[in-house]
């Protein structure tokens, strides 16, 4: 017959005293982690170092050791505040998203190909991203690195479409449709269809997304989209909006539209902050002009480019500068962060005119060249011709000059331009 065990009180006694000596243990290991004394038994007594005149570096080793603990809890602080704050974010395919636009990430601008092919189309659409090319037509969506890989090849469902780049994604709407689409370097990630046509977007490097579309009881509406693709506002306009500009970092927006004015035609700018978005913050007002492009530069600055005119505006959308080409026919024209840049014909002569990022005038010369198009990239102006590409350093006015193949022109470094043609994109790499 068994008789079942019956713990004795000393053997309890001995168990408690094991936990509570457990327990102490841990606490005591947590204390020797932060410990600025030196370890004794594993190093040197700190009599020795006493004796040997090491004092100081024993006291300097302390402030390491400690310094280190302390650097390692504000680690394990951060890792699991980042977690709590951000757990919607954690999912399987956001992961699955990082591992493989990993590859494409690492392909940089040091690295370029000679050319890239793609499906022969009258209908492009194009825009530099994240170092590489993004290519739209009605029937492909093609993106490549700045390697040459092809990273995404996709059916387009876009009658009309045009592409506006960030240094996160790209968008890609359809003038004659209602849907607009958000891709990363391998797929799409964001899809909304509206009730009416979108007729313009802009992203900003955070993220941030403008569209323009309209509704039954207004010409125009412009939806703000903030980074996780989350509508957050709705501004209304009583006229016929064309353009939009947005720069999270300055925390502004730009509206732009063409009333009628005083009979001539107005364009009208209106300026909000993103951290208030229903109060205007400025508006601008040019009449008998219609507006080619807008957008913000450096310092805050804001920029116009009329079929007469270059304007460029301060942080309160005060007007510091102004070049007027009244009677010219404008062949090409550039805002980005790079500056702005101009070309016009007027009295038979072919013109260029280029700002710096600051607002400064950088150049504004006479060219013996037919200029097709035109861009800046620091202290470099480039010229696409009839035959190639033309490069004017305007510190050194050194002038070089490659032949390519005729096609729109996008300005990939201070030394490098891609002319994107029906079947093929060019890389042009001048001389340092």
């Amino acid at each position: 017959m068994k008789f079942p065990f019956k713990k004795s009180s000393r053997d309890s006694d001995n168990e408690n005293g094991s936990e509570a000596k457990n327990i102490n243990g841990f606490f005591s290991k947590i204390g020797d982690f932060f410990n600025p004394e030196p370890q004794k038994e594993k190093v040197l007594r700190h009599e020795d170092f006493n004796r040997a005149g090491d004092v100081y570096y024993a006291t300097v080793s302390a402030s390491y050791k400690i310094s280190q603990r302390i650097f390692v809890l504000l680690l394990v602080i951060f890792l699991i505040f980042s977690l709590i704050t951000n757990f919607r974010e954690i999912t399987y395919e956001n992961f699955f998203y990082l591992l493989k636009d990993f590859s494409a990430a690492v392909d940089t601008e040091d690295s370029v190909y000679d050319t890239l092919s793609y499906d022969s189309n009258t209908r492009h659409f194009f825009c530099l991203y994240r170092g590489g090319l993004a290519v739209v037509n009605p029937s492909n969506i093609s993106v490549f690195t700045a390697t040459g890989r092809q990273t995404l090849k996709s059916t387009s469902k876009f009658s009309s479409p045009c592409v506006v780049s960030s240094d996160k994604y790209f968008i890609i709407y359809d003038t004659s449709g209602t849907t607009f689409s958000v891709y990363n370097s391998f797929s799409r990630i964001y899809n909304e269809t509206l009730d009416y046509p979108v007729t313009n977007a802009a992203f900003d490097d955070n993220g941030n997304m403008l569209i323009i579309t309209k509704d039954t009881s207004h010409k125009s509406i412009v939806y703000l989209y903030d980074k996780n693709f989350k509508r957050v506002a709705m501004i209304p306009y009583s006229e016929y909006a064309f353009d939009v500009a947005i720069n999270g970092e300055y925390d502004k927006m730009a509206v732009s539209y063409y009333g009628i004015g005083n009979g001539s035609g107005r364009t009208e700018i209106v300026a909000r902050t993103l951290s208030n978005i229903k109060e205007e913050f400025a508006t601008i007002s040019v009449d008998g002009e219609f507006l080619l492009d807008s957008g913000f530069i450096a310092d805050e600055r804001f920029a116009i480019i009329t079929d007469r005119s270059i304007k460029i505006y301060d942080k309160y959308f005060e007007e510091i500068e102004a070049f007027e080409y009244n009677n010219a026919l404008v062949s090409g024209y550039e805002i980005s962060e790079q500056g702005i840049a101009v070309s016009y014909t007027e009295n038979s002569q072919n013109i260029a005119i280029v700002f710096d990022k600051s607002g400064n005038l950088l150049y504004n010369e006479v060219i013996n060249d037919n200029i097709k198009d035109i861009g800046i990239f620091d202290d470099n102006v480039f010229l696409r011709t009839d035959t190639g590409v033309k490069r004017i350093n305007v510190k050194t006015h050194k002038e070089d000059f490659l032949v390519s193949g005729q096609g729109k022109m996008l300005i990939y470094s201070a030394d490098t331009v891609l002319v994107c043609g029906d079947s093929k994109a060019e890389y042009l790499v001048f001389d340092d």
